[in-house]
């Protein structure tokens, strides 16, 4: 039930002279919207819109939202649309931003949809305010912190040529290697390719690994880069666990030659970290400068930035080269929970991707399995076994 007034709890209130983060609630109900402002008034600035497209045009013209929560079914523009628009966002802060979708408690088809397509987190109806509250300042606080992140990151990016951790090229390099490159391939006719290549369910990842873990999956990436890219190529990390690669004098085909051979070997290799396996797959997304008719690096990093988004939205480890291929809507790659075998078949055919929103209930179903092997078969794994009931919040 939504409660008549939730108080912000003392130590979380912020102070008088603070300026409150902003939330922007989308729903076609007067009602939800009210109640919800309800709960957060006393700590958030709440901006509101009645359906899909106003809440886009809101965010878009609004810098200060830190947080979306947003209904599915709604006129105009619904939830899983607007959400896809908001991660293929050509500005940063757009496609980082958290968003909350209300759901109905028992909608796992809602649920799973909507994480395809980039959802942050949920809040299940009928909407408790306590909850509601807490996601909201965990996530404006989590937006607060990416924005800092990125504004330190883009500055100590601009002072270097080379990458610290991964020694890869540093962003300015790329930037400054690219001016050079489209201006010679427009001189002697010649096309380009950009790549724009991201880890698939990364924010899931960081949070069951954290810091340490992710350092190293991007040297694990990098080593990966470098062996799968040609001597003419220019790979780079561009800020955080953003990558990307130069491709001079590759058309659409021969650059997509280069994502595909990185694609697949990021699939096939073996990811480790404190001794456990971790499956990692990537989503690449590929600009041209005489396929697409652009000429700045940042104009080709953005259509590759949003291709990339398109393969994420399609399940993930899959390369996007253009709107006018055959992607499937999000809600299209959406496939019922399968059982072990079907997950096991589908990975099989390379299709590890599509699994992403079903792998806390796949791994949860081989648990007991797994115990019993560990007792017949003296594996010794009881400590690993109790981490990961405590990670998937399995009560024994």
């Amino acid at each position: 039930m939504i409660p008549s007034d939730v108080a912000p709890a003392p130590h979380d209130a912020p102070s008088a002279s603070s300026e409150k983060p902003v939330i922007l609630v989308i729903d076609d109900s007067r009602v939800i919207r009210r109640a919800i402002t309800k709960i957060l008034a006393n700590e958030f600035t709440l901006v509101e819109a009645e359906n899909g497209e106003a809440g886009w045009q809101q965010l878009a013209a609004d810098e200060r939202v830190q947080v979306v929560i947003t209904d599915v079914e709604m006129p105009k523009l619904d939830g899983y649309a607007l959400i896809c628009r908001i991660r293929a966002a050509d500005v940063q802060h757009l496609r980082d931003i958290p968003v909350i979708v209300i759901t109905g408690a028992q909608d796992d088809q809602t649920r799973e949809r909507a994480f395809a397509c980039g959802a942050t987190d949920f809040v299940i109806k009928p909407i408790d305010g306590v909850q509601l509250l807490a996601r909201a300042r965990a996530h404006a606080r989590l937006d607060q912190t990416t924005r800092k992140l990125n504004e330190t990151a883009k500055s100590l990016e601009e002072q270097t040529a080379v990458d610290p951790l991964t020694e890869l090229h540093s962003r300015r390099y790329f930037a400054q290697r690219a001016a050079q490159d489209i201006a010679f391939a427009k001189r002697h006719g010649q096309d380009l390719g950009v790549i724009r290549i991201d880890f698939d369910n990364f924010r899931n990842i960081y949070k069951h690994y954290g810091d340490d873990a992710c350092d190293q999956m991007f040297l694990w990436l990098a080593s990966l880069m470098r062996a799968n890219t040609r001597a003419e190529d220019t790979p780079a990390r561009i800020r955080g666990g953003e990558f990307a690669i130069l491709a001079p004098s590759s058309d659409v085909s021969e650059a997509s030659v280069v994502c595909e051979r990185l694609r697949a070997a990021v699939a096939d290799a073996v990811f480790e970290h404190d001794g456990a396996r971790v499956p990692l797959t990537v989503s690449v997304g590929l600009a041209t400068l005489n396929g697409d008719r652009l000429d700045t690096i940042e104009d080709l990093l953005a259509r590759a930035e949003q291709r990339l988004t398109l393969a994420k939205a399609a399940g993930g480890n899959q390369l996007g080269v253009g709107y006018e291929q055959e992607v499937p809507a999000p809600e299209e790659a959406i496939i019922e929970q399968p059982d072990i075998e079907t997950a096991l078949r589908m990975l099989s055919n390379g299709e590890g991707g599509k699994l992403a929103p079903y792998l806390p209930e796949l791994i949860a179903r081989v648990v007991p399995l797994i115990e019993l092997c560990d007792k017949q078969l003296e594996l010794d794994i009881g400590v690993t076994l109790q981490n990961l009931r405590e990670r998937l919040g399995i009560v024994k």
